[in-house]
């Protein structure tokens, strides 16, 4: 087996939100997106709560046992990040100043492959016959669209909602789609909130069918491919030319660039 690395910060930012994880010894690998915040905290040393929170996750996956479920282990992990948040005196009732990540994670052992996810990090497989397979949903994917939807709902059942021209303000809707983390309509993500684990995706994968797993954070989407064809762009290409391509694509089109984060893992070489 062999595992690639990549990550690189976006310029547009002062400290990577990403991390990853590559727990050899537990054969547990994992990438995180921290969600950049809408609040101005920082700790300590200068972290803010998107960096503290994947590198939570970071940390708690590098020591994490083989035995342990996934699922289990991200509910853990976000149990933890709950506590923290408390330590620095975050009020947990305001969602907008959770500190957020996303995440998906593998764990591989001699047949199974472990699959786990949240948000919008994710996992394509390929398959020994050619198939290429996403195996994660994006639930961040279209959360701008459902928000107005249920504030249209809301009001029509006679709630306290602002018109629309209030959420002209990006601030205002990214205020909003907040608040709809782990909710029925909104989005999953870790966040310190115990329903987070509701919404964690899962999926076994028989390892002797799959030949390579992609695993990134969304700031390696492609506005033109595919994820299907993103993975076997890196597969085929590597992940350096993919990610220099991307850059030149969204440097032409002016799109902000996000922190980009992947791990490729070749389960037969």
């Amino acid at each position: 087996m062999k595992v690639t690395s990549f990550q690189k910060k976006s310029p547009l930012k002062e400290e990577c939100e990403d991390a990853y994880f590559q727990n050899e010894t537990a054969q547990i690998y994992g990438v995180c997106d921290g969600a950049t915040p809408l609040v101005s905290f920082q700790d300590e040393d200068g972290h803010n709560g998107a960096y503290l929170a994947s590198h939570l996750f970071q940390a708690y996956f590098e020591e994490a046992d083989a035995h342990e479920p996934l699922a289990a282990g991200i509910v853990k992990a976000n149990e933890l990040l709950g506590k923290k948040m408390d330590r620095y005196g975050i009020d947990r009732t305001q969602r907008h100043q959770l500190w957020c990540t996303c995440i998906a994670a593998v764990s591989i052992t001699d047949k199974i492959i472990h699959c786990a996810q949240l948000g919008d990090c994710m996992i394509v497989a390929k398959y020994k016959d050619g198939r290429a397979e996403v195996i994660t949903t994006d639930t961040v994917r279209g959360i701008s669209e459902r928000a107005k939807i249920k504030r249209e709902r809301d009001r029509m059942s006679g709630l306290p909602v602002p018109q629309e021209s209030h959420f002209l303000n990006p601030a205002e809707r990214l205020l909003y789609n907040r608040s709809m983390a782990n909710t029925p309509d909104g989005y999953a993500v870790a966040n310190g909130m115990k329903e987070a684990a509701f919404y964690i995706q899962t999926r076994v994968l028989n390892r002797s069918e799959i030949e390579a797993l992609f695993l990134c954070s969304d700031g390696l989407f492609h506005p033109d491919f595919s994820l299907v064809e993103t993975a076997q762009c890196v597969w085929t290409n590597g992940i350096e030319a993919y990610a220099k391509q991307l850059e030149r694509v969204e440097k032409e089109r002016g799109i902000r660039p996000d922190d980009k984060t992947a791990l490729i893992i070749w389960l037969h070489l």
